[in-house]
């Protein structure tokens, strides 16, 4: 229990730590996808600790593939 506890504690940070240079940078609509999506997956997944941990892990690999494709960006 203290390895999940201690993962979400990592991938809570690096996604607050994502979400405020979006928010420094003006990606307020990054921002906004960010937020959505961990809404949604913790919704799905956060009826268990363990479901809360694949809804953060999964949160993260969306803020990260938003990080580097924004909505909007020219393919």
């Amino acid at each position: 229990m203290l390895t999940i506890a201690l993962m979400i504690g990592v991938v809570t940070a690096f996604n607050f730590i994502i979400l405020k240079w979006k928010f420094s940078q003006g990606r307020y609509g990054d921002m906004a996808l960010d937020v959505l999506s961990f809404i949604v997956l913790a919704a799905i997944f956060g009826s268990t600790v363990l479901g809360m941990l694949v809804a953060m892990v999964a949160s993260m690999g969306i803020s990260v593939y938003l990080l580097f494709f924004p909505p909007g960006a020219n393919a």
